[in-house]
């Protein structure tokens, strides 16, 4: 697996490989840069490895619907995302940094305190993200010039887990309510 502050494209893709569980790689032209496997059946929980090491992404629970990101084996907690209102949310790291997750039709994106796109997901064109055949692709736009680029992997695979986490919950609210009616 290579880094992707090694990838000559700003253009990437997360790709489903498998599906139970349920895991993806984060690739451009023909290369890997980053993978993210679900390591529960809720699919709350997942791992997300790259050039630069491992980690684990949790959600914990519909009270405090934040998710936590963390060194895979650790028990500091390394970033937090605190979702608002609109499904948006923020995503603080440790050492201050911090990144705004804005929702598209499509997908989502991390902005810097600027307002500007390091990370821009769009989910594979065609695809409503409320369709019941599951998300098996998603694009992925990086903002090559920005000071965040180290972790752009990171805020891929961030915001990867976002859109199949809501995907998720969205399927299952659909078929519930299909479940009521019959």
């Amino acid at each position: 697996m290579r880094s992707l502050s090694e990838c000559p494209t700003a253009s990437l893709a997360w790709r489903r490989g498998g599906y139970s569980p349920p895991d993806f790689a984060l690739q451009a032209n023909g290369e890997t840069f980053a993978t993210l496997t679900f390591l529960d059946g809720e699919r709350t929980l997942a791992r997300v490895e790259t050039a630069e090491g491992a980690w684990t992404l949790k959600h914990l629970g519909l009270l405090a619907p934040v998710v936590t990101l963390r060194e895979e084996g650790e028990k500091t907690t390394l970033a937090t995302f605190h979702p608002h209102a609109l499904r948006h949310g923020k995503l603080e790291f440790l050492d201050g940094a911090v990144f705004d997750w804005t929702w598209h039709p499509d997908g989502g994106a991390f902005l810097d305190p600027g307002g500007i796109a390091l990370v821009r997901l769009h989910a594979y064109p065609g695809r409503d993200l409320t369709s019941p055949a599951g998300l098996e692709r998603c694009d992925v736009d990086l903002n090559l010039t920005s000071f965040a680029r180290f972790r752009h992997a990171l805020l891929a695979a961030f915001g990867w887990y976002l859109v199949l986490f809501d995907h998720q919950r969205e399927r299952d609210a659909v078929a519930a309510e299909t479940a009521l009616r019959l």
